[in-house]
């Protein structure tokens, strides 16, 4: 019996990675996650353990520092963690031109004294950043809000700084600690209509002449579009950007209207599905202002 839960446990811990997940209640180590963009050598605890990404789940419990190194460019990053047994904690870090250009986030568990509890913690490199749970706002970082367990999509706006968005799942009878640090923007960012900004509604990073309008109103309606597909919901600006890749740095394809409803192929780990926005043509909305319909 042991035997078989130790091939199946791999299985499972696949299906949780990002996701902030418990781990088998059983486990008395934990485990842990490290990814990056580009790939990075990791180091823990000041012992190397290979590169990106990197994954174990017999890890010791209690604080572990957590060190990368890109590969390409040899930029460096180091934060800590909580590792807690029984549970599975998250690193990732994606490194951009300069270190004020990257951003990152961890995902790591505190137990609760009541099992049926749940909740988030939240700290943000700016502090005072707007917080969004599941496009509602919660506040100002650092922020604690009892919360209920689950998937939740988690976003955060900062003046000067590039908008960020983290899915993670919260577990009955422990605190989700989410440590993040937000991108620095670019100094002369395309200009945007006063609004409430968004994962997907801030400014480009880089300016650009090309101007994208709204698309034409889509005709299409659930009665005869087949399932899956993504509806647009409303916006501050009144429209919505399609993207080339799943991230608000990406090349602007189109904007789509509320009320919209387009082909669905699937949904990235940061929260944006791939939608067929023109007839053969796809590309990227951020679920923070779209619907999946099953």
């Amino acid at each position: 019996m042991r035997t078989r839960l130790l091939r199946t446990l791999p299985i499972l811990l696949f299906s949780l990675l990002l996701a902030g997940c418990q781990l088998n209640p059983f486990a008395k180590k934990a485990g842990i996650q490290i990814t990056s963009h580009p790939d990075a050598n990791v180091v823990i605890n000041g012992k190397s353990v290979g590169k990106t990404p990197y994954y174990a789940e017999n890890t010791d419990a209690g604080s572990a520092t957590i060190q990368m190194t890109a590969i390409d460019s040899g930029q460096s990053w180091e934060g800590k963690v909580n590792l807690v047994s029984g549970t599975l904690t998250t690193v990732h870090r994606e490194f951009g031109a300069t270190p004020d250009k990257s951003h990152s986030y961890s995902l790591s568990f505190e137990k609760l004294a009541n099992s049926k509890d749940s909740s988030i913690s939240i700290i943000s490199l700016p502090p005072n950043a707007t917080a969004s749970i599941d496009g509602k706002p919660a506040g100002f970082t650092p922020l604690t809000s009892d919360v209920n367990p689950g998937p939740h999509v988690f976003s955060f706006t900062a003046p000067g700084y590039q908008d960020k968005i983290v899915n993670a799942a919260l577990q009955e009878g422990y605190r989700l600690v989410l440590n993040l640090t937000m991108a620095t923007m670019d100094a002369l960012p395309e200009p945007e209509p006063t609004a409430t900004p968004s994962a997907d509604l801030a400014p480009a990073l880089k300016p650009t002449t090309t101007t994208v309008t709204p698309l034409p109103k889509q005709a299409s309606s659930s009665a005869t579009m087949a399932t899956p597909y993504v509806e647009i919901l409303s916006t501050p600006t009144g429209w919505l950007r399609v993207r080339e890749t799943a991230s608000v740095g990406a090349t602007e394809l189109a904007k789509v209207n509320p009320g919209d409803k387009f082909p669905y192929k699937e949904t990235t780990a940061t929260g944006w599905y791939n939608i067929e926005y023109l007839s053969g043509s796809w590309g990227y909305v951020s679920s923070t202002y779209a619907k999946l319909i099953k």
